[in-house]
């Protein structure tokens, strides 16, 4: 396809009818994408005992009422999405932040946990939530449908126990249960963690590691569990921004939706491949996009091989005149310029994969003028006469 109709397809890319768009729903440019794409997250696969909640952020700089901006974050400004993902990775749901005043009811965190967890509530799973969540009133809540929540706690909640107040020494933990089976603790580790509960203990345990003096070292039962649960976001967002197709964009609902149409539900395809993958090895992302692309164009491999050549105007019919030069392209210390063999590149990511391809594929610092491509003198003749 040529680069002037690709770019004047994407400029009317749009996934609603803005003529019906109501005047109340900010996300209505892609709220039809979204709940169709999470009807088909929860229809392939059923989520484990662990499911965890937290946000994620798509980065946008654009004027927007409901742009965000978390310092914490790897991408400070954007759209904030909720999502709720289980331990693997696979994520379940996905909300867009469309601002304070589009919240009724109530308070944002609780009524964002209760709403992406409520497909999956009186089946004795546990929501693993960070201290922006976490409170008493949501534990109470969640107990009443017959599920349990594990996270990390503001010391400031109401109606909290005065434990927050008592020093503790590193390794000392202290908590109090209430009557409803709540545990709320304080642990010392390098600093003080308050941690709450429905279904742990203080209880510490090993953790199969030894400090220096050789000693076991031991930590809560409810913090390794929470890590464990919690690392469900974390893998989601890693996976997601390796070969992220996001670029800059003036529309905020082309990144919304590139980032979870081939973001999240990339990420999503590949765990249900490797899960059901015949091997024991595992595809990396990068490799899984590849072949997703391929298998979109209906591609075999002598196919993918033409197509990676440049020369398509010899394809066509045309003849054209290749030059093979050696380049003056030099560094900043003077030296010159050595890229890979394009055609050797594209072989061996056929063959081995792009990460292994990068390192094996040779450096040359000859080229086709014509194409504008570096290449070595043996795919030279072999592509470009």
């Amino acid at each position: 396809m040529p680069r002037n109709r690709f770019e004047l397809i994407l400029r009317f890319w749009h996934f609603s009818d803005n003529l019906k768009a109501p005047v109340d729903d900010r996300i209505y440019k892609v709220r039809g994408l979204i709940e169709r794409l999470v009807k088909n997250y929860q229809s392939v696969m059923e989520p484990g005992e662990y499911m965890a909640i937290d946000e994620s952020m798509v980065p946008f700089r654009g004027r927007l009422k409901f742009r965000q901006y978390i310092p914490g974050k790897a991408h400070k400004y954007g759209v904030k999405l909720f999502k709720i993902c289980e331990v693997n990775g696979y994520t379940h749901d996905v909300n867009v932040y469309a601002g304070k005043n589009q919240v009724n009811g109530k308070g944002l965190a609780c009524r964002v946990v209760l709403e992406l967890s409520n497909p999956f509530l009186n089946a004795g799973r546990t929501i693993v939530t960070d201290n922006f969540y976490t409170s008493l009133p949501l534990a109470n809540e969640l107990l009443d449908n017959n599920t349990h929540l594990i996270g990390t706690l503001r010391s400031n909640r109401i109606r909290l126990p005065e434990i927050f107040k008592t020093k503790l020494r590193p390794g000392e933990i202290i908590g109090r249960e209430n009557i409803n089976g709540i545990v709320v603790a304080k642990w010392h580790d390098k600093r003080d963690v308050s941690m709450m509960s429905t279904k742990h203990n203080i209880n510490m345990v090993e953790t199969g590691k030894k400090n220096r003096k050789n000693e076991p070292i031991l930590k809560p039962q409810i913090i390794l569990d929470y890590n464990a649960g919690k690392a469900g976001i974390d893998l989601s967002d890693q996976l997601s921004s390796y070969s992220s197709p996001v670029r800059k964009s003036i529309r905020w609902y082309h990144k919304v939706a590139t980032e979870v149409l081939l973001g999240t539900s990339v990420v999503n395809a590949l765990i249900v491949y490797n899960m059901n993958k015949p091997s024991d090895k595992k595809i990396s992302i990068t490799k899984f996009r590849e072949m997703l692309v391929d298998e979109l164009l209906e591609l075999d491999q002598s196919q993918i091989a033409i197509s990676d050549s440049p020369t398509t105007s010899t394809k066509r019919g045309r003849k054209t005149n290749h030059k093979f030069e050696e380049s003056a392209e030099r560094d900043n210390r003077n030296r010159k310029v050595r890229k890979r063999c394009l055609h050797c590149y594209s072989l061996k990511t056929t063959a081995v994969g792009s990460k292994k391809a990068s390192v094996e594929t040779k450096k040359v610092t000859t080229y086709c003028s014509t194409c504008n491509i570096y290449t070595c003198i043996e795919c030279f003749n072999k592509n470009h006469i």
